[in-house]
């Protein structure tokens, strides 16, 4: 079976992560473009959002913040495609980071 796969990179500069944060401000990125940007990288298959909207699949709370990845473990962020343990751990840090600081991560 044929995987085509678009990478971060082939997109319009306005449409990269990134970028778009950097030219429009963090208020401006999806909950998918802000968890892109924490894990870096995605697999041969999927760009970093596609992975992250696995992610945040796994939300079963009815709030469209990313509050619920600081309840998760890092056995369920390993269970996505392209998430081993050093980036489960690093998103896992980041929440945390993010709660400690008082700051709601929400759109």
């Amino acid at each position: 079976m044929l995987h085509l796969s678009i990478k971060i990179k082939d997109l319009p500069e306005a449409e990269r992560p990134y970028e778009k944060l950097e030219l429009y401000g963090e208020k401006s990125l999806t909950n998918a473009e802000l968890l892109a940007i924490i894990i870096k990288n995605g697999t041969k298959e999927e760009t970093s959002v596609q992975v992250a909207q696995h992610i945040l699949k796994l939300n079963t709370t009815s709030n469209d913040t990313l509050e619920f990845l600081g309840d998760l473990k890092v056995k369920d962020f390993m269970k996505i495609k392209g998430i081993r343990q050093s980036k489960s751990i690093t998103t896992k840090s980041n929440m945390w980071n993010s709660g400690q600081n008082g700051k709601t991560i929400k759109l």
